[in-house]
């Protein structure tokens, strides 16, 4: 075999092998999340959220009491109290946010969540929930794939809850798409659904209809970016 036969099998094998781990994964996510929520996410990534959106989200609120499960004793999960942790924060979870909840691993983060307070609005789908003067939303949650399925995510929720209930404030609540079947069995460990709201956004105009204990003011607005569906969460 030539030197350049040798380097083009040699280059053949490493794509095949990049090819058949970018294949397990795929396939870990449509096992771990389910397949219509993968699908979902691939749509969402195509599609731009002022064109269409159409989505079932259940709402959860928080109990840190119920948490169960074998944490990860390497993991130190916190409140952000500082700019150096409110950057890491923004870069694990790749999102703006001013409060959340770390996780780090020897100083590392792995993984962490970003709060909303007393109201938080899902632009991507034309909703606003009213949480009241004691509210909080969590509207990101991520760990890095690296430290999955050890109970971090579990920790994140659960801690996010003691807090708000040590200084005396509401639980956070929490939506998850209905697809989202892994979100769905860790909060089911520490949360109680609350309601449901079915959505459906078309460029400007929004639609939907909520059950539970989620008081919507009204069904349909024509300018979703400006005059948002406003769900009351109790």
């Amino acid at each position: 075999m030539f030197a350049g036969e040798g380097l083009a099998a040699l280059g053949s094998s490493i794509e095949n092998t990049r090819a058949q781990a970018h294949r397990m994964r795929i396939v870990e996510k449509i096992r771990t999340l389910g397949i219509g929520f993968v699908f979902e996410r691939a749509f969402e990534s195509v599609v731009p959220a002022w064109m269409f959106r159409c989505s079932s989200v259940a709402v959860y609120q928080l109990d840190s009491d119920k948490f169960s499960g074998d944490p990860f004793s390497a993991a130190a999960i916190k409140i952000c109290d500082g700019e150096h942790e409110l950057e890491q924060l923004r870069e694990i979870t790749k999102v703006d946010s001013a409060i959340g909840v770390l996780a780090t691993v020897d100083g590392e983060a792995v993984g962490g969540l970003c709060l909303a307070l007393s109201d938080f609005e899902d632009r991507d789908l034309g909703l606003s929930f009213l949480l009241g003067d004691q509210g909080a939303w969590i509207y990101a949650a991520r760990v890095d794939e690296e430290y999955r399925r050890r109970g971090i995510y579990s920790q994140l929720m659960a801690q996010s809850a003691k807090v708000r209930k040590n200084e005396g404030l509401a639980a956070p609540f929490i939506g998850v798409s209905a697809l989202n079947k892994g979100s769905h069995k860790a909060i089911k460990r520490f949360g109680a659904p609350i309601g449901r709201v079915f959505v459906i956004r078309v460029g400007s105009m929004a639609w939907a209809r909520s059950t539970g204990d989620l008081k919507q003011n009204q069904s349909l607005t024509l300018q979703c970016t400006r005059r948002p569906i406003e769900l009351e969460v109790s």
